[in-house]
């Protein structure tokens, strides 16, 4: 994968504590968006995990940001945890994010499934279902299970366009290890931070409370650099987003990318 062919930003974008941390505390809350796209390419809307806000809402973000912006949308946690009507929780998202699509801003959904979702038959058929239902939206998985690191799983989402992707977190036991998986034309990267004492333990602090190190980011970089993986596009999402830690470390790795490329 070449530099000029990868996104960086942060999963999401209004977080209190990022004022003064990136937020400049002269800029109202009311423009940080555009603060931030002014800053990064892409970004993602997490609020829909926890409530789906009306068209309103998604119509004044397409406005608000440059055209060349695009965005990956979380599905709401019916989809991926509680499942008691996850259909019509999809259904509610795609109506809401209308304005996102028919601004040519939406990259794709993104289902992030707990621990607890481990690869099995029927589980692999529920999410075969999902894509279906997407209305020509990329469905894109992140697993938290490493059981999913298999052929058996990655062939089925590589034949139905679902694309991977690849978390880097803490390496406990049972998570998914880092490593650049693609099943779609683009590769999907999120970096929650390694932060292995809170992870599964909330008393220790904030699981995504972690920055990384120049020496970790680049290593990573080079890790994506190296991949053979034939893609039209990657994306390096930072989840770590504790006091603008998430901020300054991607606009660290795109100073970074950005230096590579110009070195081409």
């Amino acid at each position: 994968m070449v530099p000029l062919d990868i996104s960086v930003g942060t999963s999401g974008w209004k977080f209190d504590d990022w004022a003064g941390t990136f937020y400049p505390l002269r800029v109202p809350k009311n423009k940080w968006l555009e603060y931030y796209a002014a800053r990064f390419p892409i970004g993602e809307i997490n609020s829909t995990y926890y409530r789906i806000a009306p068209p309103s809402v998604y119509d004044a973000i397409a406005r608000k940001t440059p055209s060349e912006f695009r965005l990956f949308v979380k599905v709401h946690g019916d989809v991926t945890h509680s499942r008691s009507d996850p259909l019509g929780s999809l259904r509610c998202l795609l109506q809401a994010i209308q304005p996102l699509r028919e601004s040519g801003k939406l990259l794709g959904l993104l289902a992030q499934f707990p621990r607890e979702f481990r690869f099995s038959a029927s589980n692999l058929s529920y999410l075969l279902m999902l894509a279906e239902r997407c209305s020509g939206a990329c469905l894109c998985v992140e697993f938290r299970h490493g059981s999913w690191v298999c052929e058996e799983a990655i062939a089925p989402l590589r034949e139905n366009g679902i694309a991977w992707v690849t978390p880097d977190e803490p390496a406990l036991p049972d998570l998914v290890p880092f490593r650049l998986i693609t099943t779609a034309d683009i590769a999907y990267i999120r970096l929650h931070g390694r932060n292995a004492t809170a992870w599964r333990d909330p008393s220790a602090g904030d699981r995504y409370d972690y920055d990384y190190s120049e020496q970790e980011l680049t290593t990573i970089g080079e890790a994506i650099l190296r991949s053979e993986v034939s893609v039209k596009a990657g994306y390096i999402l930072f989840n770590n987003c504790h006091l603008g830690q998430a901020p300054r470390n991607a606009w660290w790795m795109q100073t970074w990318l950005n230096g590579h490329d110009a070195g081409r």
